[in-house]
Formats: structure tokens, C-alpha cells, sequence
């Protein structure tokens, strides 16, 4: 029975990180529809807020290594949702493997170097949050840029491609780290009589 139970609890768990991911995918992908109607001649190429990043920082927190396979599936279901089938190759399947790889390393970067960030039983440290989102960013990111879409470019494409992705998903993590904030504080006040 132990075993039918922790199937069904990590079923659930797999479900929520999916959903999320799934929801913060659809949302990003909807706002960069709709900023393509007054933007499009100054961002062609910018996805300007990446909210699956900040799923997966957050994910990252919560779940530590054991994000992997719960993010995993998604983000290759999103990559082709993004490039179709036909142009799932093997080097956007390492750029999205990277990408998601990129936050628990960071998570355990940090914790060899003596901040833990995901401290058990802690609240939230949104600094150390923020502070891993970027260097994962860094860390995620420099695969897509040398060789991703983008790689074999110029230093300059490069370093655009680079910082513009970097940007976005530092947007996304700060908006999805307000919605956490703003969950936590509403769970507060309804549980306070």
C-alpha cells in the first residue's frame, strides 16, 4: 500500500510541476504574441519575459535534483511545440537538457560554496533566489548562445543572444517569485483568525 501511495503522491507532484510549467509556458507564449503586434520592430527575436524560468528556479527550490525529471518531459514538449518535430534536432535537445540542468547545479554550486539556498525548513531567502536564477541563467544560456540557434555567430550575435535570454529569464523568475510572494502572503491571512 506504501508503494501505491508514494506512486500516486509522486504522480501528483509530476502533475503540479507539469501544469506549471505547461501554464507559464502558454502565458509567455501568449504575451509574446500579443507584444509582437506593438513591439515587433524593435524585439523581433525577444521572448522578453521567460515565466518557465522562474518555474523552474522555484521547482529547483522545492523539489532540488528530483526537478529534473519533473521538469523534463515538459520543456522537450514545449522545445517542439517551438521548432515542430521535424526540427527537433539533437542540438536543441541538449540546449533544453542544459537549460533545465543549469538549476539544480546552480542550487548545488552554491550549496559546496556554503549558501543554501533551499535551506530545509527555512523561509524563503528571494536574494539567494534571485542569485541562483542568474548564474543558472548564465550557466543555461551559454549553450544556446555557441551552440544553439545562435551559435557559429559573430561575438557580437553572440553576446546579444546571450544577454537578451538572460533578460527574459530574469524577468520571468522576478514575476514568477512575486506570484510565489503573493500565494505565500494570501495563505498567511486565510490561515490567521
Amino acid at each position: 500500500m506504501t508503494v501505491l501511495r508514494g506512486m500516486r503522491l509522486g504522480l501528483q507532484h509530476f502533475l503540479v510541476a507539469t501544469a506549471a510549467w505547461v501554464l507559464a509556458f502558454l502565458t509567455c507564449e501568449g504575451l509574446h504574441e500579443i507584444s509582437q503586434l506593438w513591439l515587433h520592430q524593435i524585439l523581433p527575436r525577444m521572448h522578453s519575459v521567460l515565466l518557465p524560468f522562474g518555474v523552474m528556479v522555484v521547482l529547483g527550490w522545492v523539489y532540488g535534483w528530483i526537478s529534473l525529471p519533473l521538469i523534463l518531459p515538459a520543456a522537450l514538449l514545449s522545445a517542439v511545440w517551438m521548432v515542430g518535430i521535424d526540427g527537433m534536432t539533437g542540438t536543441i535537445v541538449f540546449v533544453t537538457v542544459m537549460k533545465v540542468l543549469s538549476v539544480p547545479v546552480t542550487f548545488a554550486l552554491f550549496r559546496w560554496m556554503g549558501m543554501d539556498v533551499r535551506g530545509e525548513g527555512a523561509m524563503a531567502n528571494w536574494r539567494g533566489l534571485v542569485m541562483v536564477g542568474l548564474v543558472a541563467s548564465v550557466l543555461g544560456n551559454v549553450p544556446r548562445a555557441t551552440v544553439g540557434p545562435y551559435g557559429g555567430g559573430d561575438i557580437a550575435t553572440v553576446t546579444e543572444a546571450m544577454l537578451t535570454a538572460m533578460a527574459a529569464d530574469m524577468a520571468g523568475l522576478i514575476a514568477v517569485l512575486l506570484l510565489v510572494m503573493l500565494y505565500f502572503r494570501v495563505m498567511r491571512r486565510i490561515g490567521q483568525p
